[in-house]
């Protein structure tokens, strides 16, 4: 039986918003695997800058910052962590000082390092699974 014989499938982890995934890539998990290498990529970035941003007390560029990384939990099928994200933005345009997010910023951070494991988890399985088409 040669591979194009075989009928294998892939589906996304059920942590993720799997019909959400499915429509927005469909069956090109090639595609799906770049976004969300990419994603994790500009996650890892972006969320250094924010805890810079954080520890320098620059709620407006931290604000900035979370505003920019929010989408991408969305192409990753994260949609509650972008929910956390956008609330926790709302947080940083009413504080007046870093002291008023720090237990919002140590949610974020959690979660954050939470949603690039899954993501590297996903990436992985993707990696994985497209190989078997090389």
């Amino acid at each position: 039986m040669s591979k194009g014989d075989q009928q294998i499938l892939f589906s996304f982890s059920p942590e993720l918003d799997t019909a959400f995934l499915r429509e927005l890539y469909g069956d090109d998990f090639r595609q799906a695997e770049l976004v969300f290498e990419s994603s994790l990529q500009q996650l890892r970035s972006e969320f250094s800058i924010a805890r810079a941003r954080f520890h320098d007390g620059d709620i407006t560029g931290l604000k900035k910052v979370i505003h920019k990384v929010k989408p991408i939990f969305g192409y990753v099928g994260m949609s509650e962590v972008q929910e956390e994200y956008k609330d926790f933005e709302e947080s940083c345009a009413n504080a007046r000082s870093a002291t008023d997010i720090e237990s919002g910023f140590g949610l974020i951070i959690g979660i954050t390092e939470q949603a690039i494991q899954k993501m590297e988890t996903e990436l992985k399985r993707l990696k994985q699974y497209n190989t078997q088409f090389l």
